[in-house]
């Protein structure tokens, strides 16, 4: 019994060693290494300036050689026995790159824990291009290719960064809600009718043209700012109506391209977003000439026999009884969606909170991703759902802010109510638009 005691504790000993001997992770120790300036930058936005201590760079450095010298081969020595000096040269550029890379990434993450920030999407990094003067704001992997660790002081680096936006959520108990009595009428017959249609359409020549509205074009773009070109595409895809081109939205586009024929050039002129990567040009005007290079349009089925045979039917009365039926069927989740509508207005009106004075892209490309969801589990068309999704990204911003306060606010909600979404609920409703849309679930899937 003793002897049992005596293995016991021997084994608690060694567990307790083994504990206190576990080499910290990386972003452990650049945690409590790193020092980091927090700076008010705009509403919801910061600048973190982290600088990485010489020492913390020189550790590094050996971990990386140390690892070198016991997997590298070099031509004659031992694994494990060519000296510092040789690895340097052979590998320092290779070593210098990993470390940029671990210090932009994990320096950034430890960062964002030592100061507690909750932060929205990628940080923006600031740098200087090689043969600028002047700073500009670019994303992690473009500031991969340009920064350096130095040979000697420290390595530092700022970056932009939006934070969640703290509030209190109102009061959740007695929210009014009214059903609302939908009804199936022959308008909305006629109008599933002409989306069916449109889940068949394709696009084809338009010739010589002229263009008109909703027409896809292949065009070449060239976008400047006073005697400035900031950027030259050919063979853009674009429609006919309202665009976000690099970030400008073009609200009048659909007017400016229409009448026009191939080869010829059309210009329009909107304002470069807060947000666009070259500060000095941010606010400004910018105009965009485009030569068209080829018009398509959409080209819909008739509703002929083929077509009612596509779908599964005789005649047209047959596939209009069915999609009747069908409208009927979903009554109540439209009358669902209508309620969980007026509670999301009690949500929005009464929660009061500012978001980030410069909504980043990704937070809207999310806001947009969801309402395509949204769209496709109606059955609405692809060339439709392209249509809203333009609509949606130049509207306003205030639906982007109305559809990422929502987002915020449900978060907080599944925070609160430990609610978890279930893979097998995901895969549900992705089944439902894939059948909507006659499509596979795995195509869908790749989209979701």
């Amino acid at each position: 019994m003793a002897e049992e005691d005596i293995q016991g504790q021997q084994t608690e000993g060694g567990d307790e060693a083994e504990t206190k001997t576990a080499e910290p992770s990386l972003q452990e120790k650049l945690k409590e290494k790193i020092d980091v300036r927090v700076e008010d930058v705009g509403t919801l936005r910061k600048k973190l300036t982290i600088t990485v201590p010489r020492d913390a760079i020189d550790a590094q450095l050996d971990d990386q050689y140390e690892e070198l010298r016991r997997e590298a081969l070099v031509p004659g020595f031992r694994k494990g026995r060519a000296p510092r000096r040789l690895l340097e040269k052979r590998f320092g550029h290779d070593v210098g790159e990993t470390l940029v890379q671990q210090f932009l990434t994990v320096g950034y993450t430890a960062a964002t824990e030592k100061t507690d920030l909750k932060v929205l999407g990628d940080p923006l990094i600031w740098v200087t291009e090689k043969g600028a003067t002047t700073q500009t704001l670019v994303g992690p992997q473009k500031a991969l290719e340009i920064l350096e660790v130095p040979k000697e002081g420290p390595f530092s680096f700022s970056c932009e960064v939006e934070v969640r936006p703290e509030f209190t959520l109102p009061a959740l108990d007695g929210i009014p809600v009214t059903r609302p009595v939908i009804e199936i009428t022959d308008d909305k017959v006629d109008a599933q009718m002409d989306r069916l249609r449109g889940m068949l359409g394709t696009y084809v020549s338009a010739g010589e043209g002229p263009v008109q509205t909703d027409d896809v074009l292949t065009a070449d773009i060239q976008m400047t700012s006073g005697d400035t070109v900031l950027k030259e595409e050919q063979n853009v895809r674009l429609a006919a109506r309202s665009q976000v081109v690099d970030g400008v939205v073009l609200e009048k586009l659909g007017d400016a391209l229409a009448g026009a024929k191939v080869n010829e050039v059309r210009t329009i002129t909107g304002q470069i977003p807060d947000t666009y990567v070259k500060e000095e040009f941010r606010g400004k005007p910018a105009e965009f000439a485009i030569t068209i290079r080829q018009i398509q349009r959409l080209d819909l089925p008739e509703m002929n026999e083929e077509f009612f045979k596509h779908f599964g039917f005789e005649t047209e009365s047959e596939l209009r009884q069915w999609v009747r039926k069908d409208l009927e069927s979903r009554v109540g989740e439209q009358a669902r969606q209508a309620m969980a509508d007026q509670i999301c207005q009690y949500l929005l009106e009464n929660t009061s909170f500012e978001l980030p004075e410069r909504l980043s892209e990704r937070q809207v490309n999310h806001v947009t991703m969801r309402r395509m969801l949204e769209l496709y589990e109606q059955g609405v068309p692809p060339a439709e759902v392209e249509k809203i999704l333009d609509e949606l990204k130049t509207r306003a911003r205030a639906d982007a802010v109305t559809s990422m306060k929502l987002a915020f606010v449900f978060e907080n909600l599944a925070e609160k109510f430990d609610v978890d979404v279930a893979e097998e609920e995901i895969n549900a409703q992705i089944a439902a638009i894939a059948r909507r849309q006659g499509r596979r679930f795995d195509r869908v899937r790749e989209i979701s």
